[in-house]
């Protein structure tokens, strides 16, 4: 046996008696807002030098992390779901996402000295959890801004947002997106999503 094989098997023997490394932590609820406060933050220092089509690039895989948007957009259209094709399903999730990440490029274009504060999360009696944050103003004022998150295939991600601490973002949208269901159908509230974010980006 040569001494390179030998060598080769030694190394290989010890390392059968190493303990295995334990697999990373996932992140806790907090640690995945504050992730994607850190993307946020980018995109608004770099604000015009990035334009929207940068910050839009920047902040699409965050979302992507973040947010499970395929439960959002069912859950945006209530029982309309289950009567939706299902290539109509995959267009109402795509809609969404480019929508969703059209908002936050837009809104988040500038930085004026704001910063993000996570303070507390607390487990639902269904297992989701709440964390509470704020988003503070250069004056010192505070937006309070809360996050629902849920468990997806072991990582948590946002299922909706809270504005002013208490106003579910997504009610506010089940009640526009079902309502324009069923004046002029699925196909059209596609429609309106997708000019809602290419309105965005001009």
């Amino acid at each position: 046996m040569s001494q390179s094989l030998r060598a080769m098997l030694v190394a290989i023997a010890l390392a059968a008696l190493l303990p295995a490394a334990a697999p990373a932590a996932a992140d806790t609820p907090t640690q995945i807002i504050n992730g994607y406060y850190g993307l946020l933050l980018k995109a608004m220092k770099g604000g015009k030098t990035l334009g929207f089509k940068g910050r839009f690039d920047l902040l699409g895989p965050g979302v992507d992390s973040t947010f499970n948007i395929a439960l959002m957009a069912q859950a945006s259209v209530g029982a309309y779901w289950d009567t939706m094709s299902e290539p109509q399903r995959q267009a109402l999730v795509e809609a969404f996402r480019e929508f969703t990440i059209a908002n936050y490029a837009h809104n988040f274009d500038s930085y004026g000295g704001e910063q993000f504060e996570t303070m507390s999360e607390k487990e639902t009696p269904r297992k989701d959890v709440i964390v509470y944050s704020n988003i503070v103003k250069s004056d010192g004022d505070k937006v309070a801004i809360n996050y629902l998150l849920r468990q997806d295939g072991g990582r948590y991600k946002v299922i909706d947002v809270f504005l002013d601490g208490s106003i579910s973002q997504l009610a506010t949208r089940r009640a526009e997106y079902t309502s324009l269901i069923r004046r002029d159908g699925v196909d059209a509230l596609i429609q309106a999503i997708r000019q809602k974010a290419d309105g965005l980006a001009n």
